[in-house]
């Protein structure tokens, strides 16, 4: 529970649930209960089934919500779900909307949580959208069983848009506001391989269902798409918000805000091990930052770090040429990238490094020098010995044993420099052979190229790798040293 004390003052899940005393309530919870030698009572976090019977037994007691939540859908983490809704509540706050509020769910899911927890705590009128039939029909099940279907009404979306279509059919409809926790992911590769290997394994089982995990493109183009039609309907619903699930995420969609001047503010969800952001935005006359300012939990403060990218002969000096030979550069290395943002004075490059190609450049270059230099060298002496036995008459010169000898002279020359680097070579192929083999990601950072004062600076941004801080140093050393 590290980020307990960061979560949303009016969490009551601020302090930890009672186990022993949610084991005497529900004999549900009772039969997944374990007691260590201290005599804590806990439950097995990495087990889905569990983490249902824990979740269910939370909302019954702490709600009185009765809920189903299929086996192959997705537990949600009330902690977080609840973190959210009070966000909403200070938002709606600061704009003075008190009374007859209205929300949209986007993606309600099988459990429709949000529907459910802001129906009971604060008496809204939700209405919730839905692509998955299956979830949609679990989701109607759960509003009835709790007698909530006068606060709760849910929809089908058949369509590709988030929230076109709901306008399309009635453009009367309005909204306080819109609520979202997209897909994190935009393959099941790309959630395979989104935690660093570096980092713990997670404390809590998996669950969720493909839909639920995966969207074309990811929640940062998913939210980019909710954004490009939340400018077509800025009377339909008064505050638009969303949950981000990767940091790097919301820091380029406050920057899409940013460009278009559209008022915004953001949050952090923390609880237990795990951080999310809120992110919130509007086209009415409200200065959310003013507002509602920003609540991050307190951390040191990281300057990032930034490089001067001086002026070569002979070359254009502007921010195009500046980034080609960065990522002809970063082609070198084959490391992959992304230009993630093109805008004013400012190129950002999203790159991820899986293998190590940068280390130990300049010992290879002397190996190499030097195992050429010595074949140089062989290739000399052999030509030498050889026009000396001719000179001296030291054996019979025929076409066939003068090509013998000087070839096997030559052989025996190269034989010798491969047997001397036979070590050095056979430990650069191991150290290769061990780095492409390694799995997952050494070095992702953001590269931001950008002109200010007339000069071409780069600012790196760590974002996550095995390698950590000191593998983006690295291939910043390596840019430096080949810029030229």
């Amino acid at each position: 529970m590290a980020m307990n004390r960061f979560m949303h003052p009016r969490n009551i899940y601020k302090t930890p649930p009672d186990f022993i005393q949610l084991a005497k309530d529900f004999s549900e919870f009772s039969k997944i209960t374990k007691t260590d030698v201290t005599g804590k009572v806990t439950i097995d976090f990495k087990d889905p089934q569990s983490l249902r019977v824990l979740t269910k037994c939370l909302l019954k007691k702490d709600f009185n919500l009765d809920v189903e939540i299929p086996s192959d859908r997705l537990v949600p983490t009330l902690p977080l779900r609840l973190n959210y809704i009070l966000w909403i509540e200070d938002i709606l706050a600061a704009v003075e909307i008190f009374t007859d509020v209205k929300g949209l769910d986007i993606g309600t899911g099988a459990c429709a949580i949000y529907p459910l927890l802001a129906a009971v705590k604060n008496q809204w009128l939700m209405y919730g959208t839905e692509t998955d039939a299956n979830s949609l029909k679990v989701a109607q099940e759960n509003i009835q069983k709790n007698n909530l279907q006068d606060l709760i009404k849910l929809k089908v979306n058949t369509t590709s848009s988030i929230i076109d279509y709901l306008f399309t059919e009635n453009e009367t409809i309005y909204y306080d506001f819109c609520m979202c926790n997209p897909p994190f992911y935009s393959t099941m590769m790309e959630l395979w391989e989104s935690r660093s290997p570096a980092r713990p394994p997670p404390k809590n089982g998996f669950t969720g269902s493909p839909q639920e995990l995966i969207t074309e493109g990811g929640e940062l183009e998913f939210c980019r798409k909710l954004i490009a039609e939340s400018k077509k309907y800025c009377y339909n619903i008064l505050i638009f918000t969303s949950m981000i699930g990767h940091k790097f995420n919301l820091a380029q969609l406050i920057d899409d805000l940013k460009s278009d001047n559209i008022n915004y503010t953001h949050t952090e969800f923390c609880q237990g091990r795990v951080t999310r952001w809120g992110l919130a935005w509007t086209f009415h006359d409200y200065d959310l930052l003013q507002l509602l300012p920003p609540r991050d939990k307190p951390r040191k403060k990281i300057q990032p770090l930034v490089f001067l990218l001086p002026e070569l002969p002979n070359c254009t000096y502007d921010l195009a040429s500046a980034s080609n030979k960065v990522k002809t550069i970063l082609d070198r290395l084959g490391i992959a990238y992304e230009v993630v943002e093109k805008r004013g004075n400012t190129i950002k490059i999203d790159m991820v490094a899986k293998v190590n190609t940068w280390s130990n450049q300049r010992r290879k270059r002397r190996q190499e020098k030097r195992m050429q230099e010595e074949t140089d060298v062989k290739k000399m002496k052999s030509n030498n010995l050889e026009l000396n036995d001719i000179k001296n008459g030291s054996f019979e010169i025929t076409e066939n044993t003068s090509s013998q000898h000087v070839q096997s002279n030559a052989e025996l020359g190269v034989n010798k420099v491969i047997e001397k680097n036979d070590e050095d070579s056979n430990a650069v192929r191991s150290t290769e052979s061990e780095q492409e083999g390694l799995l997952g990601i050494q070095v992702r950072a953001v590269l931001k190229i950008f002109k200010k004062d007339n000069e071409i600076l780069l600012e790196t941004e760590f974002i996550n790798g095995t390698l950590g801080k000191e593998g983006l140093h690295q291939i910043v050393q390596f840019i430096k040293n080949n810029w030229k």
